[in-house]
């Protein structure tokens, strides 16, 4: 580590554990954006968006400086077992409180909400008995700058959220489920109920096709040859990151990607573009403010 600026979100953390055992981004978006059979670079994350990439037949390069991480990612793509990581932790504590205090969010009642395939009846559902004065108590209480929530995040993943996200998480779920039916939808599934999607699997892929990198993601981009990449998607490694490491993280991109390469960031923070915006609303994990594509 060359001083300060290697100080990104990815990075700033440097205990070696399980972050996340599911991926909470859609690959959907990125498979809309890429070229067929391009090399493309993505964090290693849970394996899972690695996985469809590899499986629709791009040439992909896993890179995280999280060996816990990216080992576990390595399993998962090869068919490995679902093992939770601090992410998942976070939301069952969130869920749990809010199921002991609302009788609405029981195990079986959201049970019973997940299998809605009419999306506007998901949507009228949430709004009319989930989306109640006791989740929005607990979440402005938990997610509010000095939440416990908030406090777990910042421990865990260098990432401060930010201001009113529990007003924004609420009509992000809200959004989603009138776009995407909860039956079908395995974001909501765990977002929800800490559960998968019945029937959902990551696809397989033999993980010897894949290059797995276990390097800070800054030094790895200027490591290789200009031009390496046909694109690379970053997730939300920029959300919490000091502006000069955002810097260095954006010209080592540029410097490593093809002219007109698609690079793919994604956010919490709410955003004024309209076309990041659309992206957000099209990403199935209710979570993003904010899906930017630089080319």
């Amino acid at each position: 580590m060359r001083g300060s600026r290697r100080k990104g979100r990815s990075s700033a953390n440097p205990r070696q554990r399980l972050l996340h055992g599911w991926d909470w981004s859609d690959p959907r978006i990125e498979l809309e954006e890429l070229a067929p059979a391009s090399r493309v670079l993505v964090t290693a994350g849970a394996g899972e968006v690695v996985a469809a990439l590899a499986d629709a037949g791009h040439r992909v390069t896993a890179v995280g400086a999280n060996r816990e991480q990216v080992e576990y990612a390595r399993r998962r793509a090869a068919g490995g077992p679902f093992e939770p990581g601090a992410a998942e932790r976070l939301f069952d504590l969130g869920r749990g409180m809010v199921r002991a205090a609302s009788p609405a969010w029981s195990r079986r009642r959201m049970h019973q909400f997940l299998l809605v395939d009419d999306p506007l009846r998901a949507a009228a559902t949430w709004k009319e008995r989930l989306d109640n004065r006791t989740l929005a108590s607990i979440l402005r209480t938990m997610l509010g700058p000095a939440g416990a929530l908030s406090a777990l995040v910042l421990r865990d993943f260098s990432t401060p959220l930010p201001p009113h996200f529990d007003e924004a998480i609420r009509a992000r779920i809200a959004r989603a489920l009138r776009k995407h039916a909860p039956s079908g939808n395995p974001y909501a599934w765990r977002l929800l109920l800490g559960e998968d999607l019945p029937g959902h699997a990551v696809p397989r892929v033999d993980p010897g096709a894949i290059d797995w990198v276990d390097e800070p993601l800054v030094e790895h981009l200027e490591r290789v040859a200009p031009g390496a990449y046909d694109a690379i998607s970053l997730s939300n490694v920029v959300d919490g990151a000091d502006e000069r490491w955002v810097r260095d993280l954006r010209k080592a991109s540029v410097r490593a990607i093809v002219a007109g390469g698609p690079i793919i960031a994604r956010s919490f923070a709410t955003t004024m573009d309209d076309e990041a915006a659309k992206r957000a609303r099209r990403d199935r994990a209710m979570l993003w403010g904010s899906i930017v594509v630089h080319r």
